[in-house]
């Protein structure tokens, strides 16, 4: 019913918009000044304005990604309908992204995000490091909704774009620090040199430090242990770059980044309910549980996690054009390497080992006749080992080689209309090679090919409103259950994941002042991969018949006066399973310490019991609204400009376990206030004042697999800026 509603009232608004008579025209006396700038987006992979893109896209520049208080890409989950992003479990860079209900809890081993992470063009394999502190970027794209077809594998659930700025022909330099409480220090320098006529350099680096905040208070012969601020961010970032233009055709960028991380991840609190003097930021042992002296602590005692990251990477893009053709290449190479280890009950410890080769090249032709298009061929090789011990040691040495061929035109039959189609075919060829906890290996194959594609039409009713529909198809290739601890759950097979996604949507500008975008969706899934307790196998990842997901989303901007803008989002999701087996079903509503914990009172081994009561539960990280409104007010300030951004942002609850239990694992919190002021001076230096989480509300973010601890969100922070530009 709530789909249906949806779906219904999106089409309605939609369709009213496309309707409306041609008012949103320019308006000869419309101040010049209050009008709403252009937004260049590369959504459909060539530069065009946001306004004329039939993709749902947020697009932030880098001024809102400085006034919103964008420090790396979990901070993106107040800018964007129906994201929804957290830090994964047990590391500080990893990152749960879930895109309209679509996502991936799991960070390490042989498993496949659903939304993909693109660097300056190049795809991200693992979410391990994928959190990237912001570091010169010119822009930040969100596209939501399945890339199959100009993005390719893994981009089921959307694709998140940073761009970073390219070196300029000129000479130039920034430098900013910031200080504020828990002992935060962040320093950033970036600098650009103009070398010859057509040859520019560019170098950033940032530091940024910060105590935890949580306190640690273990008893019995650890109680001199105790401590504050655990759980602290310490990372460095560089990144440099070098743009050469061979002649007004020709060019290419090299870059190279390196991102050390040895942040402590995210602290386990014992859940609530198991000591009574717990409270969210508090880490206790569990009642009745005395902390040794040494050697390993007791589970439910307390977490001493320690975590170290290096992630690094080198990338060449080549552009030019053959006659009319324009050309792109680009070649990347990353690695990671991660360590983490703990000692809370059991030995505990991962330790990561990727690296990553993709080759992309395309051609294609915009804006030389009726028909615009782009075609390509990528390639992308991937080597990962991971060597747990866990109790028992086992290791997991996967490899994944991923070959794609693309095409995608857009054939403008008049001025007004104008249809798409794109097509991929895709090939994936994974090989695994494991040694279970007590010695035994195994060694396995998997192949997946897939067609994904997509078929569009927009309809421009006037100059400033657009209207689109299209159908779009997407896919996840399967694999393994690299964080199952039992013999045969390690080496259990997960089938590809599939989605078909329907859409409709509207791009608009009223009178130059306001911008109004709006989707409405319609998803159907097949496979979908869960990692959850299935009874006799323990904790392992399987696939779920179907789920379907239903939405609607609406951004807007409306520039009021020359010096005062709202701006906000909004979306909405109904999300639910509709066919799953028995053995699926008890899947979902167990976990490792409460079975049928979704599902009391239900006999796990009566189909006709479980699997009705597993179909009403709710998909994780999915919650059923989510909206954030904001503020920008400039105004011209001594020999300068006063600029004053804010913005709150409301969620519905949603869960963060696939059991919906125990009640520790749903996420649900009050408004969230943010809130920035800036002075810039006319002569290039700036201060500000800052503060996250204004309003100081206490909230979970995530909670682990096993239901026993559970991972908090930032109190309120708050600091000054300073800066300069020269």
């Amino acid at each position: 019913m709530k789909k249906a509603l949806i779906c219904a009232v999106g089409t309605v608004a939609l369709s009213t918009a496309f309707t409306t008579p041609a008012i949103a025209q320019d308006s000869d006396g419309e101040d010049e000044a209050r009008r709403l700038g252009p937004v260049t987006v590369t959504a459909q992979r060539v530069e065009e304005n946001l306004q004329d893109t039939p993709v749902a896209v947020t697009a932030l520049s880098t001024e809102q990604i400085e006034d919103k208080q964008v420090l790396n890409i979990r901070d993106l989950t107040a800018q964007v309908p129906n994201i929804n992003i957290a830090t994964n479990t047990g590391t500080a860079s990893a990152a749960r992204i879930f895109l309209r209900g679509v996502g991936e809890d799991e960070s390490r081993g042989a498993v496949d995000q659903a939304v993909g992470i693109y660097v300056d063009g190049v795809y991200i394999g693992r979410t391990v490091g994928s959190l990237f502190d912001v570091v010169d970027l010119e822009s930040i794209e969100v596209l939501r909704g399945p890339q199959g077809t100009l993005y390719g594998r893994n981009t089921i659930g959307g694709a998140i774009k940073l761009n970073s700025v390219k070196p300029q022909f000129e000479n130039s330099g920034k430098i900013s620090a910031t200080l504020g409480n828990f002992e935060r220090m962040e320093f950033k320098a970036t600098g650009n040199v103009q070398i010859g006529d057509r040859t520019a350099a560019r170098v950033t680096a940032m530091s940024r430090q910060r105590d935890g905040f949580h306190d640690l208070r273990p008893n019995g012969a650890q109680a001199a242990a105790a401590e504050e601020g655990v759980g602290e961010l310490d990372t460095l970032a560089v990144r440099a770059s070098l743009y050469h233009e061979f002649n007004d055709v020709w060019s290419v960028l090299f870059a190279a980044d390196i991102t050390e991380d040895k942040s402590d991840p995210i602290p386990d609190s014992i859940a609530p309910g198991s000591d009574a003097d717990n409270d969210i930021f508090t880490i206790e042992p569990a009642p009745g549980t005395t902390c040794p002296a040494g050697g390993l602590l007791p589970l439910g005692c307390f977490s001493d996690y320690s975590s170290d990251l290096t992630s690094r990477g080198v990338s060449a893009r080549v552009e030019g054009a053959f006659g009319n053709l324009d050309f792109t290449s680009i070649t990347a190479f990353r690695e990671l390497e991660d360590e983490l280890s703990t000692r809370i009950g059991f030995p505990y410890s991962q330790m990561t080992d990727q690296d990553q080769f993709s080759q992309e090249f395309t051609i294609g032709q915009s804006g030389q006749g009726a028909l615009d298009w782009i075609a390509g061929v990528y390639f992308f090789q991937e080597d990962l080992q991971l060597d747990t011990t866990f109790i028992f040691p086992f290791s997991i040495d996967s490899s994944t080689d991923s070959i794609a061929v693309f095409g995608q035109g857009t054939f403008a039959v008049n001025d007004q209309l104008s249809l798409t189609a794109g097509v991929r075919a895709t090939n994936d060829e994974k090989d695994f090679d494991g040694t279970g906890p007590f010695g035994f290996a195994r060694m396995d194959s998997q192949e997946f090919d897939n067609v994904s594609y997509t078929l569009g039409a927009d309809y421009r009713f006037n100059d400033s409103v657009l209207g689109y529909a299209k159908y779009s198809t997407g896919f996840k290739s399967g694999g393994w259950s690299p964080d199952a601890f039992g013999a045969t759950a390690i080496f259990l097979p997960v089938e590809e994941e599939t989605l078909d996604s329907f859409e409709i949507g509207i791009k608009s500008e009223w009178y130059n002042s306001l911008r109004i975008n709006a989707a409405a969706f319609f998803n159907q899934y097949e496979g979908l991969q869960i990692g959850a307790s299935v009874p006799g196998l323990g904790f392992t990842r399987f696939n779920v018949d179907e789920t379907e997901i239903a939405g609607l989303e609406v951004e807007a901007v409306w520039q009021i006066t020359d010096n005062f803008q709202l701006n906000g989002n909004a979306g909405f999701l109904d999300a639910e399973y509709t066919s799953l087996t028995g053995d699926q079903a008890r899947g979902l509503v167990n976990n490792l310490i409460n079975p049928v914990s979704g599902c009391a009172g239900v006999d796990p081994s009566v189909d006709a019991e479980v699997i009705p009561c597993a179909l009403g539960l709710d998909l994780k990280n999915a919650p059923s609204y989510k909206t954030t409104l904001g503020a920008l007010y400039t105004t011209p300030f001594h020999k300068g400009e006063l600029i004053l951004t804010g913005d709150v942002s409301f969620e519905d609850e949603t869960w963060s376990l696939v059991a919906n239990a125990p009640a520790h694992a749903r996420i649900d919190f009050d408004a969230i206030v943010n809130g920035r002021i800036k002075y810039q001076d006319d002569r290039g230096w700036s201060v500000a004042l800052f503060g996250r989480n204004l309003s100081d509300v206490e909230y979970y973010r995530a909670s682990s697999a096993t239901a026993i601890t559970t991972y908090a969100s930032p109190p309120l922070e708050y600091g000054i800026e300073i800066g300069a530009e020269f």
